[in-house]
């Protein structure tokens, strides 16, 4: 049986780290269940990554509902119990719980109310009782009372077995023999079980017993705690419910201020977050995180009454109401009237109409996901990355739907040169052919414009020493696959040329 205080809030601290960190396949580290205060409702970019408490969180941070249904799925089942007291019976059957005894008696209710002087048993060797809960419980103790007759008829041997409705199959959780009880004596005994059962009963097998073979008891009862609602604890400590027990989660954080389970909606990959309206207690210290403080007041003090000198004496936060004080001898003018102010002993008193320690209102936020900072920002890291792939596999690129032109083609043979665009925008060049002296030479064209409004032009300078030589520098004849021009005088396989324009 595992107890849970619902109490627990994740906090870093004091040096800033996460008590409950999270990281999964080498990421930032981040803790998926991290919170903080906030004096405002975040907005924009501040809230991505977080979601106010009690928010339902669906697959817009499929890393949150994917990790939570992990935790889930390896989580340790627990309970969340409360105290089933027992109700005043007025007949076997009260409230939904039965009892029933092996003498098929119609008062059997009677040993749980408690009787004034006796309940005879019967032989206590076949003598059991049995108590149906109608729904699981988990029982912590159980107590048998003596009755105050004149003769000792009281068990001393029994077994407190239990069952989960059936007729067989019984499981004995205490056994107890020679045990002794005076007139009017309550034991009590506890039950170290952490199974929850339906029923309990009390086998008795010896005992003291008067001449007509019967016993007698005052009262039997006993404690237990009925299940609110199951849930699972993960492995790092957040408490996970199913979406079934969402309605008994709703009341417990009605009648307490507090759910701080996670409750998983599987089939439709959600989640709500915890809710919590318990004043939280900010520490520096990791040893008292969750700690619970129990609720307080400072003490009040003052006294009254007696004399100092010819004076009524007061205190603290008792006062004299009137001036005029009445001597030692029961003398003088005016009533003495003591009045009472706590705010006198302790200035806390009268700042509120309730307890009320020293707090500021702020919203509860948990992380869901990645905080981005800025929609607009741009991740170095990736752009690297991306950068980087693209420059390995640039060969593979498919450029077929790129709206601006890029290199379709590109040749290069010692001093002959081309480049093809995708848009037939075409770059070509190399040597003027060979001339001993000024004359007419032909340059043919690697690749056919479509047509002759393409541009030509040609270095004319020689690169040797002594001078530099000009001849004409234009073409002309102008044809889609050639077009002609005058070698410079000496400079044969020295000048170049390049045309530009559309194939």
């Amino acid at each position: 049986m595992t107890e849970v205080t619902a109490k627990k809030v994740i906090l870093k601290n004091k040096d800033g780290e996460y008590l409950i960190p999270y990281t999964e396949n080498g990421g930032d580290g981040f803790s998926l269940f991290d919170t903080k205060l906030t004096d405002r409702i975040l907005t924009g970019d501040e809230a991505l990554g977080w979601a106010l408490q009690g928010s339902l969180v669906t697959m817009t941070y499929p890393d949150a509902v994917n990790r939570i249904k992990e935790e889930y799925a390896e989580g340790t089942v627990a309970y969340i119990k409360q105290n089933l007291p027992l109700p005043e019976f007025t007949s076997n059957t009260t409230n939904g719980i039965t009892v029933s005894d092996s003498g098929g008696h119609d008062d059997a209710y009677s040993l749980i109310n408690g009787v004034s002087t006796m309940y005879t048993t019967g032989p206590w060797s076949s003598y059991w009782f049995n108590i149906d809960y109608d729904e699981q419980t988990y029982i912590k103790t159980y107590s048998l009372k003596a009755d105050n007759s004149g003769e000792a008829e009281y068990p001393s041997a029994w077994t407190l077995q239990a069952n989960n409705g059936g007729d067989t199959d019984w499981v004995t959780l205490d056994t107890q023999t020679a045990q002794t009880f005076t007139k009017n004596q309550q034991k009590t005994y506890p039950v170290n079980s952490e199974t929850s059962y339906r029923q309990y009963r009390i086998v008795f097998s010896d005992g003291e017993e008067t001449s007509g073979g019967n016993g007698e008891l005052s009262q039997i009862s006993f404690d237990v705690d009925n299940i609110l609602f199951e849930y699972k604890t993960a492995v790092n400590g957040h408490l996970i419910a199913d979406i079934s027990q969402k309605t008994a989660i709703d009341t417990l954080y009605s009648e307490t201020g507090i759910a701080d389970f996670y409750i998983l909606d599987s089939t439709n990959n959600q989640f709500y977050l915890p809710r919590n309206k318990y004043f939280m207690q900010l520490t520096d210290s990791t040893t008292l995180l969750n700690n619970y403080n129990e609720a307080g007041l400072p003490n009040i003090e003052g006294s009254h009454g007696g004399l100092e000198g010819a004076k009524f004496y007061t205190s603290g936060a008792f006062t004299i109401k009137d001036t005029t004080q009445r001597n030692g001898a029961g003398t003088g003018t005016g009533d003495c009237y003591v009045s009472f102010d706590a705010s006198l002993s302790n200035d806390i008193y009268g700042k509120s109409e309730t307890v009320q320690p020293p707090s500021s209102n702020k919203l509860l936020y948990y992380k869901v996901g990645h905080t981005v900072t800025n929609s607009g920002s741009i991740d170095v890291a990736n752009v690297l990355s991306d950068i980087n792939l693209l420059e390995t596999n640039k060969a593979d690129k498919d450029l077929s739907n790129c709206t601006k032109p890029y290199v379709t083609e590109t040749y290069k043979n010692g001093a002959s040169w081309y480049r093809v665009w995708s848009d037939g925008w075409c770059e070509q060049g190399g040597l003027l052919p060979s001339a001993s002296s000024a004359q007419k030479v032909t340059v043919t064209f690697l690749k056919t414009f479509s047509n002759t409004n393409y541009n030509i032009f040609k270095n004319v300078a020689a690169n040797n020493s002594d001078g530099v030589s000009y001849r004409v520098v234009s073409f002309y004849d102008k044809q889609l696959s050639q077009a002609d021009t005058y070698a410079t005088a000496g400079g044969s396989g020295i000048a170049t040329w390049e045309a530009h324009g559309f194939i």
